[in-house]
């Protein structure tokens, strides 16, 4: 870089100032350098994107109840994709059609690249939809030989009122394959995963206490109040998950500690193997020996079913509560939250329409106004164990991220609860149906109470109660 101040510059201009032409050329001389070094210092601060390299971005909100067993489960909400992307969620009313659904996209920005193999599993779920088209294989979603351009004809037009648009006509590659062309690419998975998660109130916020297998990052608690536009907004970096403790060996004093060598080959280490071998061996022809009459067939309540059950009934390891404190004391409205929550993911590295996506599904689910409600983001490892992702050849960059929404996790949700079982008694028809049917949106989280209300002196109370029971289960 050309610096303007220093000392050959200065000699220069002296020179040509006594020249017969010094004045003009001076001018156009000190012109020229300081556009020189203006244009330099613009390239040095402005931030390079070369696109030498391709950038996945695998971004996704699940919605799960505290009472549930299933994140996304099929009940939560209904879908409101195109009819083209079919699935196997109920749809949703047309009212609701632009409602957004809680689901995973994945975008590419960067280079081309041909024959791009996608592959997201499940291990413990099924699929709801996907799209463009693919294999299911098992609890695989393959996109094969999928063909990323800068330029191409979309195989379907989303309506621009459609909640979806956006994507479309986002500054993505376009993704070929299978005679479908999209510009992202969606899948709709319900998880098997009961959340481990419980919340009190405290003086100046909330505390939470974690059994998940992994830290809960960016942990957000969104409390309704009074006033329908605004909201007390509670905020912690990270909440610790539970983890295994490793045994800590003593060391003498002033002694470095030693990591515990293990060695595959040792007497010990054969002797251990030799054992379990043969225990399995004998298991095997214990069996069979039973099977023709040989042996007498084990009584139910055995010593052997006994220290299983000793073993299943260990105590739970202590987890201690983690403080959230409100992050200001007044109610705030409901686009200082999203922005809230926008720095962080544009410091996670995803662009605008990523960012834009999300906070589009937290818009809508993040803000409840009958309980709090806890977004968090999953913890990357959990999320490569609950959803594998597998992309070849591999790219430059790859990112996820992963948003839970956390819902009938409110304390004071069992008080509101409480009031509308009561309501099932309400002389006014009208008020017993209404009841009845915010009672059945719940679910899962009245259950427990419920059944008490089945013993109610009411008979209206008790009818109805069974009714959404019967419907729950």
């Amino acid at each position: 870089m050309i610096n303007p101040d220093s000392r050959a510059i200065r000699s220069f201009y002296r020179r040509s100032f006594h020249t017969r032409y010094g004045v003009l050329f001076s001018g156009v001389a000190a012109c020229c350098l300081c556009w020189h070094w203006l244009t330099m210092s613009s390239l040095a601060a402005e931030p390079q994107t070369g696109e030498s390299g391709l950038t996945v971005r695998d971004v996704g909100v699940y919605l799960v109840s505290a009472h549930g067993k299933k994140m996304n489960d099929a009940s939560l909400f209904r879908s409101t994709l195109p009819g083209y992307m079919q699935s196997r969620r109920l749809s949703a009313d047309a009212e609701e059609s632009d409602k957004p659904t809680p689901l995973g996209l994945i975008t590419f920005q960067g280079s081309e690249v041909k024959d791009l193999d996608i592959l997201v599993e499940f291990p413990s779920g099924r699929f709801l939809s996907h799209w463009p088209t693919a294999r299911i294989q098992s609890r695989r979603i393959y996109w094969r030989s999928q063909n990323l351009s800068k330029s191409s004809s979309l195989s379907y037009q989303i309506p621009d009122l459609h909640w979806l648009s956006p994507l479309q006509k986002a500054d993505r590659l376009f993704v070929n394959g299978n005679n479908k062309c999209e510009r992202f690419i969606l899948y709709d998975i319900e998880i098997i995963h009961a959340p481990e998660i419980t919340m009190t109130h405290s003086a100046d916020g909330y505390q939470i206490q974690s059994r998940e297998p992994g830290d809960l990052h960016h942990l957000t608690i969104i409390q309704p109040t009074d006033d329908p536009d605004s909201w007390k907004l509670a905020a912690v970096d990270s909440v610790p998950g539970l983890l295994k403790k490793t045994p800590q060996t003593q060391t003498k004093p002033g002694e470095k500690a030693k990591p515990d060598e293990v060695n595959p080959l040792s007497d010990a280490e054969l002797k251990v193997k030799a054992a379990a071998e043969k225990a399995k061996q004998l298991k095997v022809l214990g069996n069979q020996l039973r099977n023709v009459g040989a042996l007498p067939q084990l009584l139910p309540g055995n010593s052997t079913d006994k220290k299983k059950k000793a073993a299943a009934k260990k105590p739970a390891a202590k987890v201690e509560p983690v403080k959230v404190p409100y992050v200001d004391t007044k109610a705030v409205a409901k686009q200082r939250i999203l922005d809230f929550w926008s720095k962080y993911l544009g410091d996670q590295g995803l662009g605008k329409p990523e960012v834009d996506h999300l906070l589009r599904i937290l818009s809508e689910y993040g803000f409840r106004d009958d309980q709090a409600t806890v977004i968090y983001c999953m913890d990357e490892g959990f999320l490569d164990k609950s959803i594998p992702l597998e992309i070849t050849p591999y790219p430059e960059v790859l990112r996820r991220t992963a948003i839970v929404i956390l819902v009938d996790v409110d304390p004071a949700l069992q008080n509101h609860i409480d009031q509308l079982i009561a309501q099932l008694g309400d002389p006014v028809w009208a008020k017993r149906e209404q009841a009845q049917k915010q009672l059945e949106e719940y679910g899962r989280a009245a259950q427990k109470q419920l059944q008490q209300a089945t013993k109610h002196k009411d008979l209206e109370i008790v009818y109805r109660s069974e009714q959404l029971l019967e419907q729950i289960k």
